[in-house]
């Protein structure tokens, strides 16, 4: 068997629906599960209109209209019949659900995942509808709740309980059909509460997915041709990466690369599983192949890709008495997990610490708590780069290239990282210089 999960621009209008069709198609003798995300295009960004609605409706003004007429319009360019197909029964749900809303005045994490869930919901029911009709093929749908994934109650990024895998394997190998369309993102709590695994978590349900299956493979496919050497709307020359390693992969998906959900090479790693990342609009592109090792002949260097992660804050804690003193650190760090600030780099000396974090909300409240025994100073308008690669382990000079290339370019470097694996340098820079960084950096590695 093999997993196929399809991003939103994928299934975004009736002929990029289309074309997902010919790919499963073409894969039928290999089982695939099919994985989709809520639709996506410029006319129909269904998830981003969802929630826009479920706010609307918090604040007095239910109106279900946009989201309706979006997914009709699409079911029409494809032949679905909205009712036979499940689509009106969950737009008529959606409805009730915004009246209610604006009833309580009231939008909590645990409503917005019910809101969030019906995007894929309707994407799979489509999907399968167009498999089964139009291109002929034995296929079956059932959401990824109905088939019983758990996920804890961390409502807006749940995480996965394993113990209902085999479960899940179960009800899939009792399913009578040559491919299964089922969601992307969204899960249920034990009591069967929707929850959802966090934006851009169809990456993620398809690696699940796989480990639960056993698959050969999983194919991630999108709107790029792999994984780049840097982002080409920051690099104009940045190019497909044939083979990445698992932990490169993780590595560039937690600093900010787009094209993978941070969490998504953990079921993979965990199950030595390869990742295929490909382009649903390009079949042809070999894209980029991750697994736990690569072939020695597409070893290209010791980088392998630049990451960016933008609306960093760096918060530096001052005080004397840190020096020889023992328990400060753990002070900090105590008020940081209280109130969910998640650390990304650390520099300290005898009498300072400074981290950096997501911009959020949680920052002041951490920063206040902290403020009883330090001096607290939060800074926001930077951004992190950062430079992977395996092959940097034991390379000498990277770092030196880093720090020239940053001078040539006239960045300044607010921060700079490496962690004890060796595969990325971080650095921290102004948001307004990103874009001279990346490029000095691309310059110096990849020509």
């Amino acid at each position: 068997m093999i997993a196929m999960k399809f991003g939103g621009t994928s299934v975004g209008t009736a002929e990029n629906i289309r074309q997902v069709c010919r790919l499963v198609k073409a894969e039928i003798g290999r089982k695939p599960v099919v994985i989709v995300s809520a639709h996506n295009s410029p006319s129909i960004r269904m998830t981003d209109t969802l929630a826009a609605a479920a706010r609307a409706a918090r604040d007095g003004k239910p109106d279900s209209r946009r989201a309706s007429e979006a997914q009709r319009r699409l079911c029409d360019e494809l032949g679905v019949d909205a009712a036979a197909s499940g689509v009106d029964f969950l737009l008529n749900q959606f409805d009730k659900l915004l009246s209610g809303i604006s009833m309580i005045g009231e939008l909590t994490a645990r409503t917005m995942d019910v809101v969030m869930s019906f995007g894929e919901r309707m994407s799979g029911r489509v999907v399968n509808d167009v498999l089964r009709r139009e291109f002929g093929v034995n296929s079956a749908y059932r959401s990824s709740i109905s088939l019983g994934l758990k996920t804890d109650a961390n409502f807006g990024a749940a995480r996965p309980d394993p113990r209902c895998y085999p479960a899940v394997a179960k009800q899939i190998s009792d399913i009578a059909a040559d491919a299964l369309v089922t969601t992307g993102f969204i899960a249920a709590t034990a009591d069967g509460q929707i929850t959802t695994l966090g934006r851009g978590g169809s990456d993620y349900s398809a690696t699940i997915f796989g480990a639960i299956v056993g698959a050969e493979e999983v194919q991630i496919w999108t709107d790029v041709s792999g994984v780049m050497t840097a982002d080409p709307r920051l690099v104009a020359n940045a190019r497909s990466i044939p083979e990445l390693t698992f932990m490169e992969a993780a590595e560039l998906a937690w600093y900010g690369a787009k094209v993978l959900h941070p969490a998504t090479m953990i079921p993979a790693i965990e199950n030595d599983i390869p990742v295929l990342v490909k382009n649903t609009a390009a079949p042809e592109h070999p894209g980029t192949a991750i697994r736990k090792r690569i072939s020695p002949e597409k070893e290209a260097g010791a980088v392998k890709s630049l990451a960016v992660m933008k609306g960093v804050a760096m918060i530096t804690i001052t005080t004397g008495r840190m020096f020889g003193a023992h328990g400060f650190m753990s002070k900090v760090f105590d008020a940081f997990n209280r109130h969910a600030v998640d650390v990304h780099m650390i520099a300290t000396s005898e009498v300072s610490i400074s981290v950096t974090t997501q911009d959020s909300a949680h920052i002041e409240p951490a920063a206040e708590a902290i403020r009883d025994f330090a001096d607290v100073k939060v800074e926001r308008g930077f951004s992190l780069v950062s430079v992977v690669g395996e092959s940097m382990r034991g390379t000498p000079g990277v770092a030196a290239r880093v720090t020239r290339a940053m001078a040539d370019g006239q960045v300044n470097i607010h921060m700079i990282s490496q962690g004890a694996s060796e595969i990325n340098i971080s650095l921290v820079v102004d948001d307004s210089q990103v874009k001279w960084a990346v490029e000095e950096l691309h310059r110096e590695f990849f020509g």
